[in-house]
């Protein structure tokens, strides 16, 4: 989704590429957390009983599932369930 202003998305872009690589990293991996956060806890609020192997197959879909044909997140999310 691109809903910045583009002149606000360069500033912000110019701003982030004067920082050391080693904390544009860190705020990256901060942002990943912080949104699975979010999103883990969604699912929980929606379905507090799911197994743990289950809770692992939404995040999976919710953050991978548009980025594949049906049948490879079909067959990666059954894999979920044959873990461990």
């Amino acid at each position: 989704m691109l809903d910045t202003n583009p002149v606000m998305r360069a500033k912000t872009r110019a701003m982030m590429m004067k920082k050391p690589r080693e904390e544009r990293l860190v705020i990256g991996c901060s942002m990943f957390t912080f949104a699975r956060t979010i999103v883990r806890a969604s699912i929980l609020q929606r379905n507090s009983d799911i197994s743990p192997d289950d809770l692992r197959k939404e995040l999976f879909l919710r953050f991978y599932g548009n980025d594949m044909d049906k049948d490879s997140r079909r067959r990666i999310a059954l894999r979920f369930s044959n873990s461990q």
